[in-house]
């Protein structure tokens, strides 16, 4: 598969991995996915979507100051990601290798709230309501192995996913914690 007919196809996977979330409605613990090319088994181009099996206690972390203190599941993500690529733990490159075909891409689907500027316009733009302590918003970041940065974000009670590809993101996108975690996975398995 080319570089340019992946990114579709992985954007398209991305898209409904999403949408599915979406039917399964909110307040979900976050997942961490790989996309892994099934072409060579299938015999046709295509892509499958796998669950980075996470002890779920993990992604509870946040809620342990309680309500008024939460952390976000970035910090869960951070802390799998510091495990997950030590020479000691040989569990990411066992469940690669336990798929159907080569990674191609790794995601991290996750919700929180928007505090930022940007996000209460976006959420007053779509007619949904802007608190002062931020609106709910799904987010599904991922890398691929070209080093390509996707974002798909929907605001809780919108209709529809904003989403961006970025085929040579800028420094200040590579560097943030969720996508570098994502590459850092993506290199600990390619090696």
């Amino acid at each position: 598969m080319n570089p340019e007919r992946r990114a579709a196809a992985i954007t398209a996977v991305l898209t409904a991995v999403e949408a599915l979330a979406d039917e399964q409605d909110w307040d979900a613990l976050p997942a961490l996915l790989g996309v892994f090319d099934s072409s060579s088994h299938t015999g046709v181009e295509s892509l499958d979507v796998k669950e980075l099996p996470i002890d779920p206690s993990i992604w509870q972390l946040h809620t342990v100051l309680g309500a008024r203190s939460t952390m976000p599941y970035r910090l869960g993500l951070r802390a799998i990601t510091a495990v997950f690529t030590t020479a000691k733990a040989p569990e990411l490159r066992e469940w690669t290798r336990a798929q159907i075909g080569p990674i191609l891409a790794m995601a991290f689907l996750g919700e929180g709230l928007d505090t930022s500027e940007s996000g209460r316009r976006d959420a007053t733009a779509l007619g949904l309501p802007a608190a002062d302590d931020g609106i709910p918003v799904r987010a599904l970041t991922a890398c691929d192995i070209d080093g390509r940065h996707y974002q798909f974000l929907r605001y809780r009670g919108a209709a529809t996913i904003t989403s961006v590809v970025l085929h040579d993101p800028p420094a200040e996108i590579r560097d943030r914690a969720i996508a570098a975690d994502l590459r850092r996975l993506l290199s600990t398995i390619r090696a």
